[in-house]
């Protein structure tokens, strides 16, 4: 293990195999197991997101950044939702002159190159929090399946990062907010709190209109994951399908809302399809659903969408999970008003 701290980690089980070095889950813990019925995923059914697509599925103007591990775009369930930086080409050179050289499809920050170079394997992490904010498939259904996904890596091969990081996830915040994202997910977990460097990039985030998105973690505790400690980060916890706070879920008073986190269907690199749980999955429920809000109404301002969200929430009668549980579908009625 790194002497310099290990400061940030996930657990992922994929056929049985333990991934996480880590001594905890933090975010990214679940195993694969037996697929759904054919018919919709429970959790986009409990969100009611079915409902809401009626009205819109998506408007590939909104787009949703996700800062994870990578994301593997070479699966037809997620290809076309791909976001694409339309000022860009593949040249060598920085047509956009926004600091990044051939950034055409997002940027590795783990391996600083555009992400179409990257050499090392993609942990799945990214690639199943992806596919629940917007995957398009029978058996793995994303809540807002025409919106775009912004691949911005920051995990390493195993999931991991590192004190000396922190840097690179500042840098990927601030370019997800230059370069056009609506909403960033954050399904990271920090054990400590982050420097000051982090804390203001995600005040410029929120300052500018973009809003962020994150995990209270998955100990089972009375503590939130130290990125959403912060009054300008929404904070999700997990639910099961007893609509209970999850196990694992972490709670607390910085809690804003909940979202499904047990035995969530999900895409997995080379396309493998399995069955994850924890808040990392419960996150991007939240996500895609505000990117459907926006996509209802585009005119809301990042305040004015998040009042929506938190408004038309569940009452779960438990104050555990914040205002309660996402309503995909009372929140983009009631931002169509």
């Amino acid at each position: 293990m790194d002497k310099r701290g290990l400061v940030g980690w996930l657990l992922l089980l994929v056929l049985g195999l333990g991934l996480g070095l880590a001594p905890g889950p933090a975010g990214g813990s679940g195993q694969v197991g037996p697929l759904l019925p054919p018919s919709l995923p429970w959790n986009i059914q409990r969100i009611k997101a079915p409902q809401a697509w009626p009205i819109t599925q998506g408007s590939p103007e909104i787009v949703v950044a996700v800062i994870d591990s990578g994301i593997d775009f070479s699966l037809p369930e997620l290809a076309e939702v791909r976001w694409v930086n339309a000022k860009e080409s593949l040249n060598g050179r920085d047509d956009d002159g926004n600091g990044y050289v051939d950034d055409l499809f997002g940027w590795d920050f783990r391996e600083n190159v555009p992400v179409h170079l990257r050499r090392t394997a993609l942990h799945p992490h990214g690639t199943a929090v992806a596919s629940v904010i917007a995957a398009r498939a029978k058996e793995v259904v994303g809540v807002a399946p025409n919106v775009r996904i912004m691949d911005l890596r920051f995990l390493d091969s195993r999931g991991l990062f590192y004190e000396r990081d922190w840097n690179k996830l500042a840098q990927a915040i601030d370019y997800a907010v230059a370069n056009g994202a609506h909403i960033i997910n954050l399904s990271l977990y920090a054990k400590n709190k982050p420097p000051k460097v982090v804390e203001e990039a995600l005040r410029r985030a929120w300052e500018k209109g973009v809003i962020v998105v994150t995990i209270a973690g998955n100990e089972g505790q009375a503590r939130v994951n130290p990125l959403g400690a912060y009054d300008f980060v929404l904070t999700v916890s997990a639910v099961d399908k007893a609509d209970g706070r999850a196990s694992f879920s972490n709670f607390g008073p910085e809690v804003d809302l909940a979202a499904p986190g047990a035995e969530i269907p999900v895409l997995l690199p080379k396309g493998a399809v399995g069955s994850l749980s924890g808040t990392s999955f419960a996150a991007p429920h939240v996500s895609g659903t505000l990117a459907l809000i926006l996509s209802a109404n585009p005119r809301l301002s990042a305040k004015e969408a998040v009042e929506v969200l938190l408004q038309t929430c569940e009452d779960l009668n438990a104050p555990e999970v914040g205002r309660g549980l996402v309503d995909t579908y009372q929140a983009v009625t009631e931002a169509r008003r």
